[in-house]
């Protein structure tokens, strides 16, 4: 019996940990509308504190000032980003009906190329379904869904104003909060810097180019390069509907494909890497299996999170001495070697 008894209670820690896992995702998942917009907030007040005291420091005025000028950046901030928004949903609504078209032109082209290759096809009877395709119901969904983004944002801008006049975790002076709001703030400083600095490439091409729905696909690469490692390859293949439409299979349709690739590739695996450095001590295996993970809990702003989320776990792991051997292991090294 003595022998079996630690036997029996690994087996008993190991059921708790899964049913605590099990638990917790459930809850993060149940409590998805109220948890997401919190997180986000939290992490974009983490982002701003540093600004708070370097207004500080340099203006020389005292606290409430420079929260209230940080609060009066953060509105032009989203100003902008709603300008450029209404600006993309403008543009696409404007050219519906002519995508409509072309999509008629480009599809019997195909079929007429497909008959003369000796495939028995009933032109009329595709081009009668395609022409019936429910473009504006899309046009409707899309913009619905970004009212709802919208209404959302303003919920995460009213908490940021919130937690910014409170100051709680920026005057705290606990090691592990103070280590925690560091390491997120750089994360979030340079990857915001990053992701501007790639929209603004990306758009200046497509601009040079002539690429319709400019403002849209830089807003998107921009907002897109926040999802590590697949981030910048959806922005890129997002791209190709629409070159498609534009250009054909011309040497345009490639050309501006593989610029926008490389330049994706550039930033994202040789400049950003350069500029980050070990700051998050996360494997990229760890990143992509938290990616996963995040993704089925709370979608697509799980995805945005992912990377700062799993830095807090693994940093919180690192201080408990049971689950050190974990934090090392997402830290991509073998535990007590």
């Amino acid at each position: 019996m003595d022998t079996n008894e630690p036997s029996l209670a690994k087996i008993n820690n190991y059921c708790l940990v899964t049913i605590t896992v099990i638990a917790i995702t459930a809850a993060l998942i149940y409590t998805k509308p109220v948890l997401v917009p919190f997180v986000l907030a939290l992490f974009i007040y983490v982002a701003c504190s540093p600004l708070v005291d370097l207004i500080q420091k340099r203006a020389k005025v005292p606290q409430p000032v420079s929260v209230f000028i940080t609060i009066i950046l953060i509105l032009l901030v989203f100003g902008v980003c709603f300008f450029f928004v209404a600006v993309s949903i403008e543009e696409f609504i404007r050219g519906a009906k002519v995508y409509k078209m072309r999509i008629l032109d480009v599809f019997e082209s195909m079929t007429v190329f497909l008959e003369a290759q000796g495939f028995d096809l009933r032109i009329e009877t595709l081009k009668r379904d395609v022409s019936e395709l429910p473009v504006f119901s899309v046009v409707k969904g899309l913009t619905g869904g970004v009212i709802s983004i919208v209404s959302n944002m303003l919920l995460i801008l009213v908490l940021v104003i919130f937690m910014l006049v409170g100051g709680t975790i920026r005057q705290s002076k606990h090691p592990l909060v103070k280590e925690l709001s560091q390491k997120i703030s750089k994360y979030i400083i340079v990857k915001l810097t990053v992701s501007i600095v790639t929209g603004l490439l990306v758009g200046g091409l497509l601009v040079a180019l002539n690429v319709e729905l400019a403002f849209m696909f830089a807003l998107l690469t921009v907002l897109l390069n926040f999802i590590p490692s697949i981030g910048s390859i959806f922005a890129t293949l997002m791209l190709t509907p629409i070159l498609v439409l534009q250009f054909g299979f011309d040497w345009q349709f490639f050309f501006v494909l593989i610029s926008a690739g490389s330049l994706q590739f550039l930033v994202g695996n040789v400049i950003e890497p350069k500029v980050m450095g070990e700051n998050m001590d996360l494997h990229p295996v760890a990143i992509l299996s938290f990616l996963l993970f995040w993704g089925l809990v709370w979608g697509v702003p799980g995805m945005f999170l992912a990377v700062p989320i799993t830095a807090i776990v693994k940093i919180i792991l690192s201080r408990i001495p049971p689950t050190r051997g974990v934090a090392e292991i997402l830290a991509g090294r073998i535990p007590g070697a």
